[in-house]
């Protein structure tokens, strides 16, 4: 495989990963959207889904979400007045709040349960056992690598002159 071959492919999974997500996000929003969640509160829900017998914090949510803690008590907030969740002292600190997952929202949970497998369903539709397989080895694979860059800190962060170069803009 040429140079200029691997460097097209290397860029086109990055962005046919990020396509796939999207898209799927949007298809499972279209599919939510009756029932009143949004993306960002199907995502918040599935995460305290997780930890069901402790709830979780906000700070815990913010961090497993990758957003602020006021940006995740805003739809804390409206989860909440719909009955989604509830919030909780915490048995041992009462200065801190757990989030619990109401009966509602484990309904709700449920609905997103069945759609995403239909949706699962669709999108790997013409798809191989073996094919789906090696999809997972592969993405598995990149998200240890990414992982792995992100806590040994980005290569070219002691050498930001260089990155241009290397992804061929420099």
């Amino acid at each position: 495989m040429s140079d200029a071959t691997r460097t097209n492919g290397e860029f086109r999974i990055g962005f046919l990963v990020h396509d796939v997500s999207r898209l799927r996000q949007i298809l499972f929003d279209q599919e939510m959207r009756p029932h009143g969640v949004t993306r960002a509160q199907w995502s918040v829900l599935a995460q305290l889904s997780r930890k069901e017998n402790g709830g979780m914090t906000q700070a815990e949510l913010a961090r497993l979400l990758g957003l602020g803690k006021v940006a995740v008590g805003s739809m804390l907030d409206r989860l909440e007045s719909a009955g989604l969740v509830v919030r909780r002292h915490d048995a041992h600190d009462r200065r801190i709040n757990r989030v619990f997952v109401t009966a509602q929202g484990r309904r709700i949970l449920g609905r997103m349960v069945e759609v995403g497998r239909r949706l699962h369903g669709q999108v790997l539709a013409g798809l191989s056992a073996e094919e789906v397989a090696t999809a997972n080895h592969v993405l598995a694979r990149m998200r240890r690598n990414i992982r792995q860059a992100l806590q040994e800190g980005s290569a070219f962060a002691d050498r930001p002159e260089d990155a241009g170069s290397e992804l061929g803009i420099g």
